[in-house]
C-alpha cells in the first residue's frame, strides 16, 4: 500500500512539474504578445549531415501590435515578420578537403516567441546552462517542448519537438533548435530582444510591400484555358475541354492553407447561388486523395474535388501558391484570376456582373455555414 502511495505521489509531482514547464513557455508567449513590439536577433547554424560543412544565417524577428503601425499597413492583430541574412558554409575540420555540399537549405524562422504556447502538448525540463548575451549571463533552464503540428482535419497525427533555452527571471529564450522539414537541425542563439520599441523601416516597408502585392493575375485575363483532364475524388475523370459552353470556376486548394478553407466554402455558396446560371465550380489540389477526402468532409465541402497529384493543372495555370481562383468563360476563356484571401466582394461583384444569380430565398436554403 505504501509503495502505491509512493508512485501515486510520484506520478502527481511529475504531472505538476511538467505542466510548470507548460506554463513557462505561456508566460514566456504572454511576455511578447502583450508587448507592443519586439525585436529578436540572432543566428542560426547546422552541422550538414553526413559531411563536415556548416551552415549558418542571420535572423531578425520583429512583432508589432495594431497601433505602434501607421494606418497604411495596420492590421487587426499583432503582426510579425521574420527575415534572413548573411548566409554562409565554412567547413567545422580546417583540415577536411571533401567540396562543399550542392544542396539547398530549409531555413527555420526563430524568434516568434509569441507563438512559442500554441498547440504546445507537453514541456519538461530536462537541464540547465548559463548563456552570456551581452555581457550579461543568464541561468537557463532547458526545457523540450512538444508540438502538435497535424492539421485540423488530421487531429495529433503529427508532432514536433523543439529545444529552448529560457531565462525564468525576464522570460527570454536565448537559445531554440528544431529541425526543418528536410530533417536539419538548427540552433538558433539569441544575440538581443528588444521591447516597446517603435517598429523599423525595415519591418513597415515589408508590410508595405506585402499589401501592395497584386491579388489579381491581369497577365491571363483572355487566354485559354488548357486542355485539361484530371481525376475526381469519386473516381471518373473531368476533361476542362468537354465543359466549353458553360461558365466555370477553378478553386485551386490545399489541406495545409488556412485561408482555403474560407476561399473554398465561398467558391461553394456561388455555386449554388449560380447554378441556375450554369456555372460549374471545381476545386483543385495536390493532396492526397486521403487527405482531399478527410479535409472535404471536415469542412463539409460537397464540390466536385479534381486531384491533382503530379501538379499539372497547377503548372498549366501557373498556380505559385494557394488559394487561387479562375472564372472561366463559356468560350474557354479566363475572365479573372484571383489570388490569395483577397476581399471576396470582389469576386461577387464580377460574378453578379456577369451571371444572373438566383433569387436570395433559394441561395439562404443551400448556404453552408
Amino acid at each position: 500500500m505504501l509503495k502505491t502511495f509512493v508512485a501515486l505521489l510520484a506520478f502527481g509531482a511529475s504531472s505538476l512539474f511538467a505542466q510548470s514547464r507548460v506554463d513557462l513557455l505561456q508566460h514566456v508567449a504572454d511576455r511578447f504578445k502583450n508587448a507592443n513590439s519586439f525585436d529578436v536577433k540572432g543566428s542560426a547554424s547546422a552541422v550538414i549531415p553526413g559531411s563536415s560543412w556548416r551552415a549558418t544565417y542571420e535572423f531578425e524577428t520583429q512583432g508589432a501590435q495594431p497601433g505602434f503601425l501607421p494606418l497604411s499597413v495596420r492590421g487587426p492583430s499583432m503582426e510579425v515578420i521574420s527575415t534572413f541574412g548573411q548566409f554562409t558554409e565554412t567547413q567545422v575540420n580546417a583540415d577536411a578537403t571533401e567540396p562543399k555540399p550542392q544542396r539547398s537549405f530549409m531555413m527555420v524562422p526563430s524568434g516568434r516567441y509569441n507563438d512559442i504556447g500554441r498547440r504546445l502538448i507537453d514541456a519538461q525540463k530536462i537541464g540547465t546552462e548559463i548563456i552570456t548575451v551581452q555581457g550579461r549571463a543568464h541561468s537557463c533552464e532547458i526545457i523540450d517542448a512538444v508540438y502538435d503540428t497535424s492539421p485540423e482535419f488530421k487531429p495529433h497525427s503529427e508532432t514536433m519537438r523543439k529545444r529552448f533555452s529560457i531565462d525564468p527571471s525576464d522570460m527570454l529564450v536565448l537559445r531554440e533548435t528544431q529541425s526543418s522539414s528536410d530533417g536539419v537541425e538548427w540552433t538558433a542563439n539569441v544575440t538581443s530582444t528588444s521591447f516597446d520599441l517603435p517598429p523599423s523601416g525595415a519591418m513597415v516597408q515589408a508590410l508595405r510591400d506585402f499589401a501592395a502585392q497584386a491579388k489579381d493575375r491581369s497577365d491571363w485575363i483572355g487566354r485559354s484555358v488548357p486542355d485539361l483532364k484530371l481525376m475526381q475524388l469519386s473516381g471518373s475523370s473531368v476533361s476542362l475541354a468537354e465543359l466549353r459552353g458553360k461558365p466555370i470556376l477553378l478553386d485551386f486548394w490545399g489541406s495545409y492553407c488556412a485561408p482555403c478553407k474560407h476561399t473554398t466554402l465561398h467558391a461553394q455558396e456561388l455555386a449554388n447561388r449560380y447554378k441556375s446560371s450554369g456555372l460549374t465550380v471545381l476545386t483543385i489540389t495536390q493532396d492526397t486523395a486521403q487527405d482531399a477526402k478527410l479535409w472535404i468532409d471536415y469542412n463539409h465541402v460537397n464540390l466536385p474535388v479534381l486531384l491533382d497529384p503530379d501538379g499539372l493543372a497547377f503548372k498549366a495555370f501557373d498556380v505559385q501558391g494557394v488559394p487561387v481562383t479562375i472564372l472561366v468563360d463559356e468560350n474557354g476563356k479566363v475572365v479573372h484570376y484571383w489570388v490569395g484571401l483577397d476581399d471576396l466582394s470582389s469576386m461577387d461583384s464580377l460574378l453578379s456582373a456577369k451571371l444572373q444569380p438566383r433569387p436570395i430565398s433559394a441561395v439562404g436554403s443551400e448556404q453552408c455555414h
